[in-house]
């Protein structure tokens, strides 16, 4: 890996940069790799490189450049980073807070299947922050997420279920369907609980 990374190829380079960090907490030299990973406009490369400088794992942190490197990968396809880039705008991380670009990031890896990106594609929906405000809409992109096994997803189905919201009422079906969000280790599941008693079962 070492040896395909030194002649230049930035897939290796990736990878061996992750392999420092991650094996041998090296990030000063896995940053290194990265830079020239990056130069290549490598996807990947330019991705973890905006994550070091917006963690600050070299040591230096730079909120603008790592928006900029976010960007650059974003525009290269790559849906993680066209997801966080989304996440940027709607924080106002390295940039002016832009709900409009935030939403059509996220859109972006979205319909490249990203189960968290479906998630938040909800939760625009379901606020109308950058998209139209749509509650059946929401719903549909939570189930997709929910498909793709994302618990916070799957707590927002249980729930319109359970309250008869854009779907038929059923109470006890929805609880199970919370239980089970909860199960899988759903925050939003876990701190709403208490609005979603167990339903009396008729005898």
């Amino acid at each position: 890996m070492k040896r395909a990374a030194e002649d230049g190829d930035a897939e290796a380079q990736v990878d061996y940069a992750k392999y420092l960090h991650q094996q041998f907490d090296d990030p000063a030299e896995a940053f290194r790799w990265l830079e020239r990973a990056a130069a290549q406009q490598h996807p990947e490369g330019l991705y973890i490189l905006s994550l070091f400088y917006l963690n600050g794992w070299n040591g230096v942190q730079s909120p603008g450049v790592g928006f900029k490197l976010m960007e650059a990968s974003a525009g290269t396809g790559f849906p993680a980073a066209q997801l966080d880039l989304g996440l940027m705008y709607i924080k106002g991380t390295g940039t002016a807070p832009d709900l409009p670009k935030a939403a059509q990031w996220i859109a972006k890896a979205a319909a490249a299947g990203l189960p968290v990106a479906e998630y938040e594609m909800g939760l625009l929906h379901l606020n109308g922050e950058g998209v139209e405000r749509d509650f059946l809409t929401a719903l549909g992109w939570f189930k997709k997420a929910a498909d793709q096994h994302h618990p916070d997803g799957l707590f927002y189905i249980g729930a319109a279920v359970y309250e008869g919201l854009g779907t038929d009422k059923n109470p006890a079906h929805g609880w199970e369907i919370i239980q089970e969000a909860l199960r899988m280790g759903s925050t939003v599941a876990r701190n709403n609980l208490q609005n979603y008693p167990e339903p009396a079962r008729a005898d």
